[in-house]
């Protein structure tokens, strides 16, 4: 049977139809999914702000931050070195972990304050210098960071809590262990003028 020209021409017609169709599904189906990508990663750039007091689950980590200062000594007594101040934050801290632990360092950043160092951390209930926190017994403790006495500060510092999660089996050698889940809580603290006195 001879197929005629205009059949030829149809099915012609009709494959380069399917083929443009097809090639619009599959272009709507990338940007769908681009999108729906976009959107998941601003969602997970926007960070929860909370209010002085809070308790906020990080994980390893409960932690409450409840005021700040500024003034010439630590919180143990000591004297600030020489050109420098410190700002001094108080916090109940909570290790939510079943062992004991000193890797709380990286908790806390100062994001409105360029280049400082991790803070050291004092108990408050009898001003010596923090080392390990023990589970599930809440301590009061303050951070303090030491910066040049000259340095312009902010009236509201900006702070950033710095999350971890469990993994029974990381990917690597298949041990458990705690891995750090990226910043999930801002708190916008006010600076006080001068650190409240201490006991000699």
């Amino acid at each position: 049977m001879v197929e005629s020209k205009g059949s030829r021409a149809s099915k012609r017609s009709k494959g380069w139809l399917t083929k443009l169709l097809a090639g619009a599904g599959g272009l709507l189906a990338a940007t769908v999914s681009l999108g729906y990508s976009l959107y998941e990663r601003r969602q997970a750039d926007i960070v929860p702000k909370v209010e002085v007091q809070t308790p906020v689950d990080a994980g390893r980590w409960k932690v409450i931050v409840n005021a700040s200062a500024l003034g010439p000594q630590m919180p143990n007594g000591a004297k600030v070195s020489s050109g420098r101040k410190a700002i001094i934050v108080s916090m109940m801290l909570e290790n939510l972990s079943a062992q004991s632990s000193n890797l709380y360092g990286s908790l806390i950043k100062l994001t409105n304050l360029p280049n400082i160092p991790k803070p050291q951390y004092y108990l408050t209930r009898d001003r010596a210098i923090l080392w390990d926190l023990q589970p599930r017994m809440p301590e009061a403790v303050t951070a303090v960071w030491e910066v040049p006495e000259n340095a312009a500060l902010p009236a509201v510092l900006r702070l950033q809590i710095e999350g971890e999660f469990f993994k029974p089996r990381d990917n690597l050698y298949s041990a458990p262990g705690w891995f750090s889940s990226g910043t999930i809580a801002e708190i916008a603290l006010p600076l006080d003028g001068k650190m409240p006195e201490t006991e000699p």
